[in-house]
């Protein structure tokens, strides 16, 4: 079972717990690539973050539409682990 810990309006790919295949393969998407996953029992879609200003990848995703606002929701939880997995197709 993988675990993400709720510290931020982004996903931290470093905050992903238990399941380095899913981490690396998040590490791998290209910036602006649409990942569908689920976080605490709720299905929705993810970006990956922007490359930065020095053209390194940002380790991070932001969730879109609803995934967002289920994953705002969460911010009340900071510091606690939510089940992260991903979507079955």
């Amino acid at each position: 079972m993988s675990y993400v810990e709720i510290r931020d309006h982004a996903l931290w790919l470093k905050h992903i717990h238990g399941n380095d295949d899913l981490k690396a393969y998040l590490e791998a998407l290209s910036a602006g690539e649409l990942v569908e996953l689920e976080i605490g029992g709720f299905g929705g879609m993810w970006k990956k973050m922007d490359d930065g200003k020095d053209g390194r990848p940002t380790q991070g995703i932001k969730a879109i539409g609803k995934a967002r606002e289920h994953w705002h929701s969460l911010q009340s939880e900071r510091g606690e682990l939510v089940v992260i997995q991903k979507a079955k197709s």
